[in-house]
């Protein structure tokens, strides 16, 4: 399954071509098999905004704009397809796709990930998701772009239920099979929707299948992003579309009391700054403070982002001088508490916030942390 998927991976990541019919110059696509990624005409990603609620209303202004500039659009540029010039807060413009402004990202550095998307449970990658039947949707997760349910539950399929020239095999799921793992219905006057199709059981149910693959849900999943049921029985798999881009080599998951966090490879908790280190040295920590509680980790000249795992220059003043890069989560520089003790230990969580908490603060990585909206 896995070579397969990889040459299907292959023929869907192509290159970035113009949306010449129904875009303006200044955006582009990027077609993989979750869907069309809309970018700018350098194929940097783009970003919708969920507080942007209002058609053709921007929300985001002044800091907000710095941090998430607007696609730019000329005063007087005419409707495209889908996309239309708003006007925004300070008189300029800027292109909207269906009413929902379109933004870059100031953190993103590079063409092959969007370390804006899910941050800070707002924002969102621009994905025109392939279509989907009612009660069936594109989320993401921590494995990737998968298929989930209308309660946000994670669908599977099998490895011994392969498609044949298109059409969906006998289900191998039943009996007892179905004790752990329920067959995704399709009502009774639904009909085919794109590559969705409904198949019909032994039983009598008739079950939706995606490209020729009939789709289950896990019984040991109970909250939108678990994943428990992928690799069981050495046949499941989650209904991956698109997969998420490996985790460096030397990052680890690890269990805490928040749940699972990632680690460095001896098991340390991994830690991201929520507020500008400006705010912190100004308010709880100056530089002597943090050289104290925090180490940055410091990447050798072989290392090569992934994902979402990027290399940026060291802040200054807090790192020595021979550390050229550090490594970064979604632009963000990565650090390690020096009271952890142990793997799992989250001694830095929420450190120097305050009594009011708030923001302005150490937190750890939770793997799933930026899937539970």
């Amino acid at each position: 399954m896995r070579r397969s998927f990889g040459v299907a991976w292959a023929f869907w990541c192509l290159a970035s071509v113009a949306f010449t019919a129904e875009s303006p110059g200044a955006v582009t696509v990027r077609e993989t098999p979750a869907g069309r990624y809309l970018q700018d005409a350098r194929g940097m990603p783009l970003y919708f905004y969920a507080r942007d609620v209002t058609p053709g209303v921007s929300t985001c202004n002044a800091d907000c704009a710095k941090a998430w500039p607007p696609l730019a659009a000329p005063e007087g540029a005419a409707v495209s397809g889908a996309f239309a010039p708003i006007k925004r807060e300070d008189g300029s413009y800027q292109w909207a796709h269906r009413g929902r402004p379109l933004y870059r990202y100031a953190k993103d550095r590079g063409k092959d990930a969007a370390l804006g998307d899910r941050v800070g449970n707002a924002w969102s990658v621009a994905l025109l998701p392939v279509q989907t039947p009612p009660g069936i949707a594109v989320r993401a997760v921590y494995a990737g772009r998968v298929l989930v349910d209308g309660r946000g539950r994670s669908l599977y399929w099998r490895d011994d239920e392969q498609p044949r020239a298109g059409h969906a095999p006998d289900a191998e799921c039943d009996g007892d099979c179905l004790r752990r793992w329920a067959v995704l219905e399709a009502p009774l006057l639904a009909n085919a929707v794109g590559d969705f199709r409904i198949e019909s059981r032994g039983d009598g149910v008739r079950q939706w299948s995606f490209r020729g693959r009939r789709l289950y849900l896990s019984g040991a999943d109970f909250r939108p992003g678990d994943v428990r049921g992928e690799g069981a029985d050495k046949v499941w798999r989650l209904a991956v579309l698109e997969p998420a881009a490996p985790l460096p080599a030397w990052v680890t998951i690890q269990a805490s009391d928040m749940g699972d966090i990632f680690a460095d490879a001896k098991g340390a908790t991994l830690y991201t700054l929520g507020t500008p280190l400006e705010k912190v040295r100004q308010t709880s920590c100056n530089d002597a403070c943090i050289r104290k509680n925090w180490r940055l980790i410091a990447a050798d000249a072989s290392a090569v982002a992934t994902g979402e795992w990027t290399l940026i220059d060291p802040p200054a003043g807090i790192a020595g001088a021979e550390v050229k890069r550090v490594w970064a989560y979604k632009g963000d520089p990565l650090y390690l508490h020096t009271r952890d003790r142990g793997p799992g230990a989250i001694a830095g969580d929420k450190w120097a916030a305050g009594a009011g908490g708030g923001t302005n603060a150490w937190f750890p990585i939770l793997r799933r942390r930026d899937y539970e909206e």
